[in-house]
């Protein structure tokens, strides 16, 4: 308790000083996100393609969890053989995060490579319980994600967006039951990004109240999720007493159920949160989504496709290259 109100009164003299050193990227970073989306919607009709937004602007995206089991959803239809890809990318990641080798470790763990257990399940603390995640290094060759991309984003970009899109990230992690205390996205938080990028998590496995599930805070009448306002490199941590003074005026905890296939695409500037499993691990993939201002040839590449050792989010919209989280402390943008 006394922690909390102590970082109840830091918090504010904090943002004060993110506010006067960033405030001013800040705006020019919004500023420039929603010119540039312009720009892209602008391409996108001028290239003869129709637009039939399910939803009217982007910051009404709030969370929209997609069931391939449901044939009428307004915003993808999925075919048939979802399942099936959702099956064959759920076995090759199972298949190389066996070996420790294609694996980053969440907490970091120090230990020297050379002497890493060739098999993922025989490094001490795994076994332990002392990692909370297992990291994918390479997306690149998961079998089934170029297919599923080519399912989900023209349909995106056809009714949402109303402009071509790129996969500027890929996440592909494992959840892992561990007695590790909650830490950075497993705390409450707002991602901060520009309200041009969007993410999409795709459930490998099945994933109820124990295995994990992301979690948000919505409005019990309206079931609007909590949206906060974005004010990129100002601080994203929401604090357990913002939490319960939430829960205390009308709204509510949702963890995001559901089986093997789910797939919801939300907004990241709602206050949510990653749980560790309690029985099980959890598989999933996360793509972040943002418009561009060409007509790509394939919606995930290297060229603007990057994973967990670049930055959240390119603070230059028109620079789709992935940068190094290195490249945030040396940018002047």
């Amino acid at each position: 308790m006394i922690r909390e109100m102590l970082k109840s009164y830091l918090r504010p003299l904090f943002h004060s000083y993110l506010s006067v050193r960033y405030g001013g990227r800040a705006e020019r970073i919004v500023r420039d996100y929603a010119a540039h989306y312009q720009k892209a919607r602008q391409l996108f009709l001028s290239d003869g393609n129709v637009v039939d937004l399910a939803i009217p602007s982007l910051d009404e995206v709030g969370v929209r969890p997609l069931y391939p089991a449901l044939s009428d959803d307004p915003l993808v239809n999925f075919p048939s053989d979802y399942i099936d890809l959702i099956e064959r990318a759920h076995r090759d990641m199972q298949a190389k995060l066996e070996y420790a080798a294609n694996c980053r470790f969440f907490p970091n763990i120090k230990m020297s490579r050379s002497s890493f257990p060739s098999m993922t399940k025989d490094i001490p603390q795994v076994m332990a319980g002392e990692c909370i995640a297992l990291q994918l290094k390479s997306w690149q060759e998961i079998d089934g994600l170029n297919e599923i991309c080519n399912i989900v984003m023209p349909q995106l970009q056809r009714k949402v967006f109303g402009a071509y899109v790129i996969v500027d990230k890929v996440y592909a992690y494992r959840n892992l039951v561990s007695h590790q205390p909650d830490q950075v996205s497993w705390r409450w938080h707002f991602d901060n990004h520009p309200t041009e990028v969007k993410k999409l998590a795709i459930y490998l496995s099945n994933v109820d109240e124990d295995t994990g599930p992301m979690e948000y805070v919505q409005k019990k009448n309206t079931k609007q999720a909590v949206l906060l306002k974005p004010r990129p490199l100002l601080g994203v941590n929401i604090t357990q007493h913002q939490i319960a003074g939430y829960l205390s005026s009308g709204y509510e905890r949702v963890k995001l159920t559901g089986k093997r296939g789910t797939t919801v695409l939300f907004d990241d500037n709602i206050i949510h949160k990653a749980n560790k499993p309690e029985k099980c691990c959890r598989d999933a993939i996360f793509l972040q989504v943002r418009p561009c201002t060409f007509r790509p040839e394939r919606y995930i590449d290297p060229r603007w496709t990057g994973s967990f050792e670049h930055i959240d989010f390119t603070l230059d919209p028109y620079n789709y290259q992935p940068q190094p989280k290195t490249a945030l402390l040396s940018s002047s943008y």
